[in-house]
């Protein structure tokens, strides 16, 4: 007994140090490439690049939210659950680089948190950033900062949080990718502060209920698409700026919601097919708000859905609703 006493205690001491394991990787200069593996719960993986051509991804360059796969070996690949992944690539060139930063992860369990930061000075750099978490509780924060950055998030199961910040440039895209319940999709693209921004495409496909999608753009030219199906779902769309559009579609669900606020002629498409669905302002405020000449389009099919808009300098709005009990109020100015 007191051999197996022993057995045991050793078993115990192996698995325990197979489950937390730290792994840090530091790379200075030109052309990085850096990845790590790991199984097991409580582990930590870092890879920190500073300078130049900074690797730490295989495949997935151009993956979308439109079409779900994210396939290939990732810089940090972690099989288990509570583990942590962290990329960090930077480089302060400010000349022209032809070839930009690539960071992707892949995490199979609950409880995981990706984070991936990327920031570029040089002229015309791209950046490629994905992460793929398939699991529960899953966390994926994604930061972005150069002209052209590319960020492509997919997350199969439930209670899961994508966040995806794009600072200022040109062209940025944002996919997120979602399949499951009580899910959360964040993207914000441009500057408060800086105006010059533009033409960023921001896209969210979310699959289950009570799902949010939260899409915030600042400058001009930007597009926030959102794609959600099924109950209890809500799409939230900022855009402040000149000549923005967003397309929004929730098909085949019930009570869900949609807040709008656009300014400076931007353009909205908006889908709601199904009962109880409500088009309204952020937060509590019951008007949404297309202003600035910017022009609604409507269509809601079902039974007992409700819009209110307020509109200002010349708007226009073509509401369509096909069902009974619905009601509709436009405001213009």
């Amino acid at each position: 007994m007191k051999k197996l006493s022993i057995f045991l205690i050793m078993v115990f001491a192996v698995v325990f140090a197979m489950a937390q394991n730290t792994a840090i990787v530091t790379e200075n200069g030109d052309a990085n490439t850096a990845y790590v593996n790991q199984q097991g719960v409580t582990n930590t993986a870092t890879i920190i690049q500073i300078g130049d051509k900074n690797g730490a991804a295989v495949a997935d360059h151009f993956a979308s939210s439109l079409y779900p796969v994210l396939t290939g070996t990732k810089g940090i690949t972690q099989d288990g659950e509570n583990n942590t992944g962290s990329i960090s690539q930077t480089n302060s060139f400010t000349g022209t680089v032809s070839a930009g930063a690539e960071a992707g992860m892949g995490q199979y369990g609950n409880d995981n948190t990706a984070t991936i930061t990327q920031t570029h000075n040089s002229a015309y750099m791209q950046e490629y950033a994905w992460v793929k978490q398939v699991g529960n509780g899953n966390t994926s924060l994604q930061n972005q900062a150069s002209l052209y950055g590319f960020s492509h998030v997919l997350q199969d199961g439930n209670a899961n949080q994508a966040e995806t910040r794009q600072l200022g440039g040109y062209g940025h895209k944002s996919n997120i990718w979602q399949d499951g319940n009580n899910n959360a999709a964040n993207q914000f693209q441009g500057s408060v502060t800086l105006s010059y921004t533009s033409g960023n495409l921001a896209e969210t496909t979310q699959f289950g209920e009570n799902n949010i999608s939260n899409q915030s753009q600042y400058g001009s030219n930007n597009v926030a698409k959102t794609i959600q199906e099924s109950d209890w779902n809500t799409a939230i769309i900022v855009q402040n700026g000149n000549g923005n559009g967003a397309e929004i579609l929730q098909k085949t669900g019930d009570y869900n919601v949609v807040n709008l606020t656009q300014d400076g002629g931007a353009q909205a498409d908006i889908i709601q097919d199904g009962d109880h669905n409500i088009l309204k302002g952020l937060d509590s405020d019951p008007m949404a708000t297309s202003l600035g000449g910017s022009i609604l389009d409507l269509d809601q099919i079902g039974s007992l859905n409700t819009l209110h808009l307020q509109q200002t300098n010349g708007a226009s709005a073509t509401v369509y609703q096909n069902g009974t009990s619905n009601v509709s109020t436009v405001i213009q100015n």
